[in-house]
């Protein structure tokens, strides 16, 4: 028994240690939630965001309010404004967590357009992921929405460049802007002149930068 006990304190001082200081980041082209603690990666999720029409905000928020199987009150684009209470037809889910005012992370009531650009402006998640994230974290907990098309990464001596879908046309890529992305690789790594920047709507990676 006291074996036990000791390795449920110690289950239970890792588990803090490890939540210590959550903070939330996503990069709306990617589709998916990450969870840091003090800069380290240690959660991701799939997930679906705002329309071409309806975009997720961009911005620095903290989580403001959270709730267990919330009851979901239509807004002004739904002309049947009856609430609709918790259960499988709540296209909230199991849980809300707001992040600004009309806007949350939450779970779904349709699974299957998880990590699809199909939400009004909320972020939605498959039910079993946004149970788990609605323990790790509290309200003031940190939420980064950012967008960025252009990814950097260093792998096997080299600088790979991830090209995300302009799911909401802002024009941000260019050749310019992965020069600018390159400056702080540049003492340790040589760009390329032979890359060509995709144009396409799909996710694409290609190689940029050898070791100097």
């Amino acid at each position: 028994m006291r074996i036990l006990m000791m390795v449920a304190l110690l289950l239970g001082y890792f588990q803090s240690a490890v939540w210590a200081s959550p903070e939330i980041r996503i990069n709306i082209p990617e589709l998916v939630l990450r969870v840091y603690d003090n800069g380290k990666l240690v959660k991701e999720y799939p997930v679906a965001l705002g329309t071409s029409y309806e975009k997720t905000p961009v911005g620095n928020y903290k989580i403001s309010s959270k709730e267990q199987n919330p009851t979901w009150i239509p807004g002004s684009g739904f002309s049947d404004k009856t609430p609709v209470p918790p259960g499988p037809d709540n296209p909230l889910g199991s849980r809300w967590m707001e992040f600004s005012p009309g806007y949350g992370i939450h779970g779904t009531n349709k699974d299957w357009d998880i990590q699809y650009p199909v939400s009004g402006g909320c972020i939605r998640m498959h039910n079993a992921d946004v149970e788990e994230l609605y323990e790790l974290v509290d309200v003031g907990t940190p939420v980064t929405v950012t967008y960025q098309t252009l990814l950097l990464k260093e792998r096997n001596k080299s600088i790979y460049l991830t090209s995300l879908p302009d799911i909401y046309n802002y024009k941000d890529g260019s050749k310019a802007k992965v020069s600018e992305l390159f400056k702080p690789y540049a003492k340790k790594y040589k760009l390329l002149s032979n890359w060509e920047l995709p144009n396409d709507q799909v996710r694409h990676e290609t190689k940029i930068g050898v070791a100097r």
